[in-house]
């Protein structure tokens, strides 16, 4: 038997021709590459029995899925013509399900054996190489998808139209930056998909970009006509200048009727994020009103700093997760900020994806009824029906410890609790299926003073960046800060780059001197407090240290901002660049002393 592998390493090849030639007594001659382009070159040769490779055997350039799988279908297509696609044997990805659109085209193409999910393994390579499918045996998971246009690359993800629309939307209106993100966009996605979404782009930045956008105009859309007088920019006069009104928001009928017509694309409008304007010194009195999904009121006293507070819209939406080490705190983050936004009139849900489900214990106590909602409510969310564990304007959603959290569907599951909660706060542990965070708009890594944790935390991000999951998605939560000669942003560095056990392989994960972080101290008055709720089923956060209370008001902030305000978000500059190499154990060692305490006092206030 020979056999073409296109497998990235070597070592997992050599064990399928061990595991084969073990089990079915006869010898392999193989070989291995690396590309997709060397994979269709060595079969076009004609002397392989049989094709064995990993749908992820190249590092692809991009974190977006749908230009992943139009590479990837390109790639494979290549392959079929030059190869009989019956003799294939497709190890697909995680995020991979029989019967799923992607490996639909890959039946039709006649590749049968396709491995997903926990049949990714040796012995089922090694079965198939010996025996591939047959049509028979998977049809029935394709019947539905066969007629379809296996070349179908116009399709966005609803999420993914909704965060492109608010992020315009929060330039309120200024169109400096429209030409900027529209190029970003564009390196980002196919011009199919391109047209879809420039048809649900506010009017005024459809307008804007006909006239000075290349790409854009490349497209071949239809023009979109001149503003009329009412869309041209008005002045407002005050005591010693005029300031422009920037232009008027697009027709919100005319937006739903194009929302009602376009396929998998529903009719609202996401306003995941709040922009912090820098603020300026003006002499006079000035007021400005931008139109805008969160309108602005601009508060001025003269010669003074301008404060921009914003209005948090009715259908504003949030999705974030939490994520840490055993013991690190991720479940008594979750709890204090979520029981804070409910007592709030916000209505919030936690969704309880580790593998102990902590919240199940945490929130059903010693009642049977509680615990039979509990149990069955992310199940029923996972089939759209919305049937949480209920709290006044507090929802949780878990099952039982030790649930396969994979039989759920998780786009489902989030887009049900998202429809039903204005914030939805995801717990989540180191096994958590990737698709959750795939799935959020920020993840908070919940990280205690223990540096030994920080290796596998280094190793979780490390996986999660592998599989698409964008790092700038990263903020930083130091729980339990005591102060020490380990200082906050000591433990940031650490975490900022993976290095291996032996010290010869870096990895950086983000830019430590960038990313957002925010420090809940430790007391020993909170921690007694703590044990006795959880001894007598309260949850009493208000009752905490004033410090511990107003830190915690950041990050709650940050994610839902109550105040009114954005709270400005916490980075430092490092002095001068360190040493990856090592991570945090090859730093000098320093002694504590006042300067160290000085430093605290300035994170704490940030």
């Amino acid at each position: 038997m020979k056999v073409l592998f296109g497998i990235n390493n070597d070592d997992t090849v050599k064990g399928i021709v061990e595991f084969y030639e073990q089990k079915y007594q006869e010898k392999i001659e193989y070989k291995n590459v690396y590309y997709f382009k060397q994979f269709v070159q060595e079969l076009s040769s004609g002397e392989y029995e049989r094709a064995v490779f990993l749908e992820e055997l190249e590092k692809f350039p991009t974190n977006n899925y749908a230009q992943i799988d139009e590479y990837l279908f390109k790639n494979i297509d290549a392959i079929t013509d030059v190869y009989d696609a019956k003799n294939i044997v497709y190890v697909a990805s995680d995020r991979r399900k029989l019967g799923d659109d992607f490996l639909a085209k890959l039946f039709n193409l006649g590749i049968y054996t396709v491995l997903t999910g926990q049949d990714r393994t040796k012995g089922k390579v090694a079965a198939g190489i010996n025996k591939p499918f047959q049509k028979i045996d998977v049809k029935k998971y394709y019947d539905k998808g066969m007629t379809e246009n296996i070349y179908n690359t116009a399709e966005v993800s609803e999420i993914e139209i909704q965060r492109i629309i608010s992020y315009y939307r929060n330039q309120n209106g200024v169109p400096d930056k429209y030409n900027e993100i529209f190029d970003r966009i564009s390196s980002q996605y196919t011009d199919e998909q391109l047209k879809v979404i420039i048809s649900f782009l506010p009017a005024d930045v459809k307008q804007y970009l006909s006239f000075n956008n290349e790409k854009y105009k490349s497209l071949n859309v239809p023009a979109v006509p001149q503003p009329t007088e009412a869309q041209q920019p008005v002045e407002n006069v005050t005591e010693t200048k005029q300031v422009q009104q920037p232009q008027k928001s697009q027709d919100v009928v005319q937006k739903q009727e194009e929302v009602r017509h376009q396929k998998k694309i529903v009719e609202k409008d996401a306003n995941a994020i709040q922009i912090k304007k820098e603020p300026e010194i003006i002499e006079k009195i000035v007021v400005q009103k931008v139109p805008t999904p969160a309108p602005v009121v601009t508060k001025v006293v003269e010669k003074e700093v301008v404060k921009n507070v914003f209005e948090v819209p009715k259908d504003y939406k949030k999705i974030v997760c939490f994520v840490g080490a055993p013991k690190s705190g991720t479940t008594f983050c979750i709890n204090a900020i979520g029981t804070y936004l409910a007592r709030n009139k916000i209505k919030t849900a936690i969704c309880d994806v580790t593998r102990k489900r902590d919240t199940y214990t945490i929130y059903t106590y010693d009642n049977e009824g509680k615990r039979a909602i509990a149990a069955e409510s992310l199940k029923y969310a996972s089939n759209g029906l919305n049937e949480p564990l209920i709290y006044d304007k507090f929802s949780v959603y878990t099952g039982m410890p030790g649930d396969d959290r994979k039989q759920y569907n998780a786009s489902v599951a989030i887009d049900t609790i998202m429809q039903n909660n204005n914030v939805v706060l995801i717990d989540t542990d180191f096994t958590t299926p990737y698709d959750y965070f795939r799935l959020c708009q920020e993840i908070y890594l919940v990280q205690d003073m223990n540096v030994l944790n920080i290796s596998q935390t280094t190793m979780f991000l490390r996986e999660l960046k592998s599989h698409g999951v964008p790092m700038n998605k990263i903020r930083i939560i130091i729980n339990k800060h005591v102060r020490c000669s380990l200082t906050a942003k000591d433990i940031i560095d650490g975490i900022a780059t993976y290095t291996s056990y032996d010290l010869k392989m870096f990895d950086e994960l983000f830019n430590s001197a960038t990313i957002p972080y925010y420090i809940l101290p430790f007391d020993q008055e909170n921690y007694t407090k703590y044990i006795e709720m959880l001894y007598k089923y309260t949850n009493k956060f208000s009752t905490f240290t004033e410090d511990f209370t107003s830190n915690l008001f950041k990050i709650i902030n940050a994610i839902y901002p109550i105040g009114g305000s954005v709270a400005p978000r916490s980075t430092y500059t490092p002095t001068k660049k360190k040493n990856s190499f090592g991570g945090i154990f090859k730093k000098n060692s320093t002694s504590y002393n006042n300067s160290d305490e000085n430093a605290y006092e300035k994170e704490v206030k940030q």
